[in-house]
Order: C-alpha cells, then sequence, then structure tokens
C-alpha cells in the first residue's frame, strides 16, 4: 500500500502540476480551456481522493508518519474546496481560480512526498 501511495501522490502532483502551466499558458495566450482542461481537473480530483483514501487507510493501519505529511496531504482538500467557490464567482474565467490551486497543490503533494519518510 506504501507503494501505491507513493505513486499515486506523484500522480497526483504531475496532474496538478500540468493543470496549473496550462492554465499559465492559457492566461499568456488569453485563451479559454477545452474540454480537456477540465476533464483534467476531474481525473486528478478523482486521483487525490483515491490518495486520500489510501493515506487514511494506512495511517489508521500503521500510522507512524511526521505530523507535516497529513497536513500536507489533507490541505489540498481546502484548496480544492475555496477553488471551486472562488471559481463560482469568477464568471467566464472559472479555469484561473483551479489553475492558481493546481500551483498550491503541486507544491503541497510534492512536500508531502518528501515528509513522507519510507
Amino acid at each position: 500500500m506504501n507503494l501505491f501511495h507513493k505513486v499515486v501522490g506523484l500522480a497526483v502532483a504531475g496532474l496538478f502540476a500540468l493543470l496549473a502551466l496550462w492554465g499559465g499558458l492559457l492566461w499568456i495566450l488569453n485563451a479559454h480551456p477545452g474540454k480537456w482542461f477540465w476533464r483534467l481537473l476531474a481525473a486528478g480530483q478523482i486521483l487525490f481522493g483515491i490518495q486520500i483514501v489510501a493515506g487514511a487507510f494506512m495511517l489508521i493501519s500503521r500510522g507512524g508518519r511526521p505530523i507535516l505529511h497529513y497536513v500536507y496531504g489533507a490541505f489540498p482538500l481546502l484548496v480544492l474546496y475555496y477553488a471551486h467557490r472562488i471559481a463560482k464567482r469568477l464568471e467566464g474565467i472559472e479555469w484561473v481560480g483551479f489553475a492558481i490551486a493546481g500551483l498550491v497543490i503541486f507544491g503541497l503533494q510534492l512536500r508531502g512526498y518528501m515528509t513522507g519518510g519510507s
């Protein structure tokens, strides 16, 4: 399960990094995202949910990780929550909130990976 959690965590970080880069490129080009931007966001959120479940299972069964690992792993839930709330206010540029959230989540996931130990 530990290897699964690590691999999924890196995949989540990669997906949200791609989302942030894509959003930055869209901003520079003054373009709007297509359906694949939203599909990538959905895939990232689903994969993040799977990672949270795997991490919770590991916590219940073994525990023993530094507290910062859990903070970096769970804080993206709040980031996504607020990204959804903010997106409702950004009519026409809803994707901007998710691009910024992608950058923040990428950093948090990467940092959580670093604090996870072996």
